[in-house]
């Protein structure tokens, strides 16, 4: 099986659509506005490099990056990752996320989060293939390669999907943690939060408005951040727009919208039975889960 909606990723074997797919998917019957979108497993990525004659085990990291991205589709996969992405686009999508989905992400004592690629505002079909072979190319890259030998975990046999989903175009967005990273508190809960895309903030280069909300008091200790700039999207791709002094002189979100995503982690924590790392993006007032994961930064 090549291509799963993201509905049903969670029924298929984690290390065909790996760990991102996999969580979100889970997450999709308890809760509201998570985008539409769907997973090319490894089985995918495995036809592509078999297609192509690319032997991994008896060739070069970065040959066989190179090798990916100049790569061709075989024609059923190619119809079939268009077909899926007509049918998300049919449902009013307009703008796709592309990320890298490895079932080698958040192991536990390994996090690969944050090192394969992630493409944003997607906008036509040959971006898109491009924006596949992009994340396939990324498990081959040099930092990973370096951190699996440092983890002394194997890569000969890859484990990695791609979550093909629907672009909130987001007017704030950011990062909760449902533990406090720095503490250690279990009663509090930690949100990061700017304007724009979150990738700003999962990059560093964006200092967010910090949120700290006492699980059972619902006390809020709040910081304001720099909010140095925010990432949009523009035409084609992700561009940096300059936040206003007003903007940057008051919080991105209100008390009571810091409150419903307690909420909304809170939800998503019991449901897990585990502390939990989400991104989230608001659009509109709407609030929509993007990414749930095991907290591994403490």
């Amino acid at each position: 099986m090549h291509i799963v909606s993201l509905e049903k990723a969670c029924y298929a074997e984690l290390r065909a659509v790996g760990s991102k797919a996999y969580n979100l998917s889970k997450m999709i019957q308890h809760v509201s506005y998570i985008p539409k979108g769907f997973v090319l497993t490894s089985h995918a990525l495995h036809s592509f490099l078999t297609f192509n004659q690319i032997e991994i085990k008896a060739e070069d990291s970065s040959v066989i990056e190179k090798k990916i991205q100049s790569g061709t589709f075989p024609l059923a996969l190619q119809k079939e990752i268009v077909s899926s992405y007509a049918n998300i686009q049919g449902a009013g999508v307009k703008a796709v996320a592309v990320r890298s989905s490895s079932a080698l992400e958040d192991l536990e004592n390994a996090s690969f989060a944050g090192q394969y690629e992630t493409i944003l505002n997607v906008r036509n079909r040959e971006e898109l293939l491009t924006s596949i072979k992009k994340c396939w190319a990324s498990y081959f890259s040099s930092v990973v390669q370096a951190y699996a030998e440092d983890k002394e975990i194997s890569l000969s046999n890859p484990q990695m999907g791609v979550l093909v989903q629907g672009m909130v175009e987001a007017d704030v967005s950011g990062v909760i943690f449902s533990v406090n990273p720095i503490t250690e508190s279990e009663d509090e809960v930690v949100i990061n939060v700017a304007y724009g895309l979150g990738e700003g903030i999962v990059s560093g280069g964006v200092t967010p408005d910090l949120f700290i909300i006492h699980k059972q008091t619902k006390s809020i200790m709040k910081e304001l951040g720099l909010k140095e700039y925010k990432l949009v999207s523009g035409f084609t791709g992700i561009t940096k727009a300059v936040t206003t002094d007003k903007e940057k002189n008051k919080f991105s979100i209100s008390d009571e919208t810091a409150l419903q995503l307690l909420r909304l982690t809170n939800q998503v924590e019991q449901y897990c039975q585990y502390a939990v790392d989400i991104e989230f993006a608001i659009k509109n007032e709407h609030i929509y889960l993007l990414q749930v994961r095991p907290v591994t930064t403490y």
